[in-house]
Order: structure tokens, then sequence, then C-alpha cells
């Protein structure tokens, strides 16, 4: 039997994941309007065990209890989450990493690129263009989140943590939202942060004399002239709430 403390842990996601949807009942968080912030029906007992036996794995915790209290698939960070399945992947063999296929020597980041093919992994979410999200269910760094394409990258987090940071930032950011009538054409950018704080960075904008300033939680992106002076006040048309 699970702790109390860790079933509730995974039960309050599902609380925290009704906030968002009253929160977005349009839509903007990237994805929601797929998975509208539904869920596929839970897993039992008998279901999980099942594939755990088939796989010769144990599913990490937080994810197997997220399974059967809150949903198989579903709502989610990106395009949402993806049902439980191994996918062709041979989850009852290691998945050999620990550190991001780039940094490894040129023979592993040849077999790298093999990245459909490694073992002990679940695909969890689809990111877009080509882009996974992995969980670890069998190796050193297991019980973790790791992202793919040509590469595999490790995030360090737990699924549970991976998904509450998704929840959070989410809502941090649509909360943000009200900050944006407070931009306003001929601030400068001491003027933004001083106003609304946040971390603002600029880039320049290809072929043309002016840049882009933005911060991760607000949703509105700034164009300033050369002078630092903004011009242009433009809301994002959608969130973008990576975990």
């Amino acid at each position: 039997m699970c702790p109390v403390e860790k079933i509730n842990d995974i039960a309050e996601l599902g609380d925290m994941l009704q906030r968002l949807r009253t929160a977005d009942s349009s839509f903007r968080v990237f994805g929601s309007a797929q998975h509208r912030y539904s869920f596929r029906p839970t897993l039992s007992e008998s279901e999980l065990a099942a594939f755990e036996s088939a796989n010769r794995i144990h599913l990490p915790g937080d994810y197997r209890r997220f399974l059967a209290l809150v949903g198989n698939g579903g709502a989610g960070p990106f395009y949402g989450l993806v049902p439980l399945n191994a996918y062709g992947h041979d989850l009852s063999r290691p998945f050999p990493f620990t550190t991001a296929t780039t940094a490894l020597d040129a023979e592993l980041g040849r077999l790298a690129d093999c990245y459909d093919e490694y073992p002990g992994i679940l695909e969890v979410c689809h990111q877009g263009s080509g882009v996974f999200s992995y969980l670890v269910v069998n190796g050193p760094t297991y019980g973790t989140i790791w992202d793919g394409r040509e590469d595999f990258y490790p995030t360090e987090l737990r699924f549970g943590i991976w998904y509450r940071r998704w929840l959070e930032r989410a809502l941090r950011i649509l909360n943000n939202e009200r900050l944006i009538p407070r931009l306003r054409v001929g601030m400068t950018r001491v003027d933004v942060v001083a106003e609304v704080g946040g971390d603002w960075r600029a880039r320049p904008a290809l072929g043309r004399p002016v840049q882009f300033f933005e911060a991760d939680e607000i949703p509105a992106q700034l164009v300033l002239d050369e002078r630092d002076v903004v011009v242009e006040v433009r809301p994002s048309p959608f969130i973008s709430a990576h975990p």
C-alpha cells in the first residue's frame, strides 16, 4: 500500500488540472485544444500488474499512481500524455544513457541516431516536430523524464514533478496576462522590468533594425527600437508552458 501522503501528492495533480481547465476555458495553453483537459479512464491494479509482468518491469511509483488515480493518457504538457504502451521498445533491458547523447563519443553518438529502438523507455508525451518525452522504466536513470529526437537529453525530473511543473507554470503564465495592460508603447526596457518584473531577454529581429524583448512567464512580446524604447506590444496568441 502506498503511503497516504504519496497518494495525495498524485491526487492533487488532478485537482490542479481542474484549476487549469477552469482558468483556460478557451484552450489557449499549447496543446490543450487537442486534449481539452480530459483523461482516458484510469487503469486497474490488475491491468497495471499485467503490463508490468508482460514487459518484465516495475513502473515508477509516481507514474503508476497517476495511471491508477488520475488517468491513462490525456491532459498534459505539449500535446498531452499518451496512453500506457510499450510502442515496440524492449522494456526488459535498461536504457543505456546517463548524460545527453550529444556528449558521447562518435560511435555511441551514431548509435543514438536509432533512438526509436532503444530499450527501457516509455513514450509519455509528444512535444511536436518528432520530439518526445520519455520515461525511463529500466536503467540507471530509472523514473526520470528524458527528451529525445535525434539525441536524448535528461531533464532529471521524476514524472510527478515534471507534470506538476507544467501545471504550475501554465497557471502562472495565465495569471500574468493581467500584467499585459501595464506594458505600453514608449516605455524603455528598464521601465518594463520596473513595472512588471520578470526575467526579460532581448534578441535581434532578423532583417529589421529592432529587437524582440521577451520574458518566459509573461505572455507578450515587445518590440524595441534602436533606443531600447517599446514601439509595439504583442500579446501572445497562445500560452507555451514547458515543464
